[in-house]
């Protein structure tokens, strides 16, 4: 779930604008579908695209890296779930990288294969450059370079889904240290109250004792006062 910019945190309008960026490039991913792969515009549209992935996981790690300056001036709950938000944008690259790089190669091989079949031919002579129609700016060499290509995104996604797999369980890993910490602190402060009650216990009953003591001292004043008293005026 984003955070809301209240404030106008710098951080969080960053957050805003990767979102923004993410956004902007599934729509992009959508209008590149609706054309045709050989045409032009597909190809603008892919440029451009390729741009942006990059451009989102520079700011990501930009992102990432400003979160941690933050560590001692935002509290630990704060720190989490701000670093949530960056793991779920870095997860949406990766689908992103993926849709990029899923949708060509299907379009490539249904390209391919309507270029064989208006050669009649399904044999191994792909190499040949007549198979390429005359009226596309593609040729052999440049789907295999395209695909060369899709294959180093690909492996580049898998890379980076590795890091927020490894980010994720040492977080998973630091949670449940602090837990455990949190644990050995309750059971301290168990004891402590424990130890705290029994000393009370015992200075009440000390209190009460005293006051029993200095209640039976009055009376025993009272009894001396009126038997001297009862003395003098005997003697009187």
């Amino acid at each position: 779930m984003a955070l809301i910019n209240i404030d106008g945190d710098p951080w969080l309008t960053d957050l805003d604008a990767c979102e923004r960026l993410s956004n902007d490039i599934q729509a992009q991913l959508a209008a590149r579908n609706r054309e045709n792969m050989l045409s032009r515009e597909y190809g603008v549209i892919s440029g451009t695209i390729r741009v942006r992935l990059k451009q989102l996981g520079s700011e990501l790690e930009q992102l990432n890296y400003k979160l941690g300056l933050l560590a001692n001036s935002i509290t630990a709950a704060e720190s989490e779930r701000r670093q949530r938000n960056v793991e779920s944008l870095q997860s949406k690259l990766i689908q992103l990288q993926r849709q990029f790089n899923s949708t060509a190669p299907s379009v490539e091989r249904e390209a391919l294969f309507r270029m064989n079949s208006a050669r009649g031919d399904f044999g191994d002579d792909d190499d040949d450059p007549a198979l390429i129609p005359s009226q596309s700016s593609y040729s052999v060499d440049d789907l295999r370079s395209q695909q060369t290509r899709i294959l180093e995104d690909q492996n580049a996604g898998l890379d980076a889904l590795s890091k927020v797999i490894a980010r994720q369980k040492v977080l998973a890993t630091r949670i449940g240290g602090e837990v455990d910490l949190h644990n050995e602190i309750l059971d301290d402060l168990a004891d402590t109250i424990e130890t705290t009650a029994s000393g009370t216990e015992r200075e009440n009953r000390n209190i009460a004792r005293v006051t029993t003591q200095d209640s039976t001292w009055g009376y025993w004043t009272v009894i001396g006062l009126l038997f001297v008293g009862i003395i003098v005026v005997g003697i009187l």
